[in-house]
């Protein structure tokens, strides 16, 4: 499974504008929902320096979609760190791993509800921390199938501030304490299974992966005006992988690296995407460090491009246990 440490400026629709649902209870699931798929590393990978890369392919092509794309990504704030720990023995016959991780999401953007008037100033946070263990068994000396539990515990708080006349008279009495400046906590309980292709070369290695991940948690806290809170979601990732070895240096094995795949997406988190399926393409350099180290298998530098969903464009990314 990818690994990725990041530290990131960037913007997404995570959290979906209340103007957007009529039921208040459905944007909250909504931003629960939306924010596993962002800090999975496997679905959407995002990083420094955001950039259209169309400006690259097809320099006349209409920039209209992805100036606002860029504007989302630019507004979002991404802190995620995972980690796994492989045991030493297996289980059952199960190549076995405990994995966890934690991760912090922030919006803030303007919103102008009322015309020739200060803006006002919306900002959303979700915290979250993941513990899990996956199993792994061969089918053969190439193909594995793979299966994993883990449980998500999120911390969802939205503070809104009202900063015209007219917000605070007219819009502050019918949303406030219902879309707006509420706090809900939620525990979500995440399934996957997963069929992988491994085969390693000399010159240096492939990798497929169809893996299929469903959500679906509680809250344990939310406003008392709303109903029963059940975020729900699923996704399914359909891609390749693959390194080509280029030259060492002292014990780093330098590798040029390379990905692509399709992640279609349902239930909840589909509306705040504008989309149920987008691409992700990525290309970079890994370095080998397995001879130095036990903590982590390589590192590395790259770009990464996401097409099909509101969260178009390409950044510039740091990999971390990526294969």
């Amino acid at each position: 499974m990818s690994r990725y440490i990041l530290f990131l400026l960037l913007s997404s629709t995570l959290f979906v504008p209340w103007q957007l649902f009529a039921n208040p209870t459905k944007q909250l699931e909504s931003a629960f929902a939306t924010s596993l798929v962002l800090t999975d590393g496997d679905s959407i990978t995002l990083g420094y320096g955001n950039f259209d890369p169309n400006k690259f392919i097809s320099p006349h092509h209409s920039q209209a979609n992805e100036v606002d794309s860029l504007g989302l990504r630019n507004q979002l704030s991404l802190y995620a760190i995972p980690y796994d720990w492989a045991l030493a023995k297996p289980i059952w016959g199960y190549q076995t791993k405990l994995l966890a991780q934690v991760s912090y999401l922030h919006q803030e953007r303007s919103i102008r509800t009322f015309a020739d008037t200060v803006p006002d100033l919306n900002s959303e946070t979700m915290q979250s921390a993941k513990l899990g263990i996956s199993f792994e068994k061969p089918i053969s000396s190439k193909w594995f199938y793979q299966g994993s539990l883990n449980s998500h515990y999120m911390h969802y708080q939205n503070d809104y501030a009202y900063l015209s006349e007219q917000s605070e008279q007219l819009l502050k009495p019918l949303i406030e304490g219902i879309y707006n400046n509420v706090q809900s906590n939620a525990l979500v309980l995440n399934p996957s299974v997963a069929l992988i292709y491994r085969l390693p070369r000399d010159w240096g290695y492939y990798e497929y992966k169809l893996n299929f991940n469903y959500y679906y948690g509680w809250a344990l806290s939310q406003p008392q005006q709303l109903n029963s809170v059940n975020p729900e979601s699923w996704q399914t990732q359909n891609g390749i992988k693959a390194t080509f070895n280029m030259f060492k240096f002292y014990d780093f094995q330098q590798s040029f690296y390379v990905k692509a795949q399709r992640v279609d997406l349902g239930a909840d988190s589909k509306e705040p995407l504008g989309t149920d399926h987008f691409y992700e393409y990525g290309f970079g350099v890994l370095w080998d460090v397995t001879k130095w180290t036990d903590w982590f298998e390589n590192f590395g530098i790259g770009i990464n491009i996401n097409n099909g969903s509101n969260l178009d464009g390409g950044s510039i990314v740091f990999y971390f246990n990526e294969l």
